[in-house]
């Protein structure tokens, strides 16, 4: 190989080096921020999950991308229960600048083990690592469901069954099992009457109403911090959810997992009980996405006002208090 021949190929071989550098750097920088621009809190997370409906066993991908101010520790372990999936890997990118803070993003990989129906992916937190008696900044993310299916009757019909041996042998114990189901239907028959000549205290479970198990949980909220942003926002959020899942035990509106364009939707067809309260829950429901969507950061009056059109609904419209009640109780 002549000398010219030789520079060449080395030439080649860096330029070829540099374009590969350039195009790793290139793909690490061109993972979009899923925010459009900083936020203004010290931390904040949001969550992905992909997708929402899958089958037994098949991957769920579950992103959580975190963000905090330069400066700010930050406390942030993901962790799913092993009960409904497996985790069958955890990916954590390195931190990338953002606005004056940093972002990184974490991909789990889940796979569902129970099923058919909806399993739950739990609330993710994250807080501010701070000195001991002073109060961290908290950040989570909204439970996910994910629907589980299984293909399995509509790829193979009723034509599936056990395999068996090709000749069975015929069973010669039914007179055993008969004899024993007679001698078991005696005991039970014994039994009853036993029972009948002793009557007992018996237990009864009592459903909570639905008003009382709301009105518990906003006790709760009454008393909860609101110095910070991230303590505001919380408020807000767990308010709103009590009222959701009010609605949906007390007349079945699907609120929880709705939006409120969707939610105001459904009033058209709920009862007339609920539609007299629309433009309250519109204004509530309202508020409360102004304060988690558009970090809007509302006063102590508007935190009270908020809290107490929360309470007001439900007194106003709890079971016991209804028409319908009324009406029963003079019947009975």
């Amino acid at each position: 190989m002549t000398r010219t021949g030789t520079h060449s190929w080395w030439l080649g071989w860096l330029l070829a080096t540099v374009l590969v550098l350039f195009a790793a750097c290139g793909n690490d920088n061109a993972v979009p921020s899923p925010w459009q621009e900083p936020p203004v809190l010290q931390l904040d997370l949001r969550i992905t999950v992909d997708p929402l409906e899958v089958g037994l066993l098949q991957p769920v991908r579950v992103t959580l991308d975190r963000y905090r101010k330069r400066g700010v520790e930050v406390s942030f372990v993901p962790k799913v229960p092993d009960k409904l999936f497996v985790t069958k890997d955890t990916l954590t990118s390195e931190e990338r600048p953002f606005g004056d803070g940093f972002w990184q993003r974490t991909t789990m990989t889940l796979l569902p083990i129970a099923g058919p129906g909806d399993l739950k992916i739990p609330a993710f937190r994250a807080e501010t690592a701070v000195p001991e008696g002073e109060q961290p900044q908290i950040a989570t993310t909204p439970e996910q469901l994910v629907n589980v299916t299984t293909n399995l009757l509509a790829e193979h019909g009723a034509d599936i069954e056990a395999p068996g041996d090709p000749f069975p042998t015929p069973f010669a114990g039914w007179w055993w099992i008969f004899g024993s189901v007679v001698v078991l239907l005696v005991f039970a028959a014994v039994f009853l009457w036993l029972s009948r000549r002793k009557p007992g205290i018996k237990a009864h479970a009592t459903a909570v109403p639905a008003h009382v198990k709301a009105l518990r949980e906003l006790q709760i909220w009454r008393t909860a911090p609101r110095t910070s942003e991230a303590e505001i926002d919380a408020f807000y959020v767990g308010v709103s959810q009590v009222l959701r899942v009010y609605l949906e035990d007390r007349f079945g509106l699907h609120a929880p997992e709705r939006t409120t364009e969707e939610f105001l939707r459904d009033l058209e067809g709920s009862t007339d009980l609920v539609r007299e309260h629309t433009e309250e829950l519109k204004g509530f429901l309202t508020q409360c996405d102004m304060v988690k969507f558009a970090k809007l950061v509302p006063g102590v009056a508007e935190h009270h006002t908020t809290f107490e059109l929360a309470e007001a609904f439900i007194e106003s419209t709890r079971a016991d208090r209804t028409p319908d009640a009324a009406v029963a109780e003079v019947s009975s």
